[in-house]
């Protein structure tokens, strides 16, 4: 199974798709700050205008209505 890493933490992936998605978010929003009350920061997002928390909360959304569909 493959590894995410952020500093202080990694995930084993799942093998699931949009939940392997949510697992590299956090990692990556781990990685660029060292204290989670970052994560809601727009100006130093993955994206222009959108937070960490944002787009790990967009990745969950989407697992949520690929999970509904099934």
């Amino acid at each position: 199974m493959e590894t995410v890493h952020a500093y202080f933490y990694s995930f084993e992936l799942t093998g699931v798709e949009a939940i392997d998605e949510i697992l590299r978010r956090v990692a990556r929003a781990g990685k660029a700050f060292h204290h989670t009350e970052d994560w809601n920061d727009d100006e130093w997002g993955p994206e222009e205008g959108i937070s960490y928390a944002e787009w790990i909360q967009m990745a969950a959304d989407e697992a949520a209505e690929k999970w509904e569909t099934r």
